[in-house]
């Protein structure tokens, strides 16, 4: 553990609190794996620095230790990116909608991965990689081609549409 810094910070209430500031290098476990990174945490001043029961996330980036344990897991294990993941789709002309129904993922999964809220798992990464790789998603498509259109109807998406986005003939 290390001090960092000591601040002040006023609460809902308008009074200034004094806290330590503190970096303590930890092993987080992220999606099962073990992770060895810097948190950082505040301690109201005067409270005991050892006791981890006195650590606060930072108040001021409350998902600090989240998103930098994010990011990490990221580069370590090669994972893409939010940005790269939101660039890939972007570059297909796809929708948020009609990636999510080709990668067999959920909208609201889909979104919180690309919006950084959630650690993409490695079955989801698997399939988030197809976008990176257009020819390959393309033969995904066209192999279960049937099934992507019955399901694009069901969710009111364009299978027309949806196809000539991948240069896919819409099937008979």
């Amino acid at each position: 553990m290390k001090i960092i810094n000591h601040i002040t910070s006023t609460d809902i209430t308008g009074n200034e609190i004094a806290y330590t500031v503190i970096a303590v290098q930890e092993t987080a476990m992220i999606a099962g794996d073990p992770l060895e990174n810097t948190h950082y945490y505040w301690v109201p001043a005067g409270a005991d620095l050892n006791d981890t029961a006195n650590y606060l996330e930072p108040l001021d980036q409350i998902d600090q230790n989240f998103d930098t344990d994010y990011q990490l897991y990221r580069e370590q294990y090669g994972f893409l990116f939010p940005e790269e993941i939101k660039a890939a789709r972007a570059g297909l002309g796809l929708t948020l909608r009609e990636t999510a129904l080709l990668l067999a993922m959920s909208f609201s999964t889909l979104s919180n991965i690309e919006n950084g809220l959630v650690l993409q798992s490695l079955d989801q990464e698997i399939k988030l990689r197809l976008l990176t790789q257009p020819a390959a998603l393309t033969q995904h498509v066209r192999q279960h081609q049937q099934l992507f259109v019955s399901r694009a109807t069901r969710q009111s998406l364009d299978a027309r549409k949806l196809f000539a986005k991948l240069h896919l003939p819409l099937p008979q």
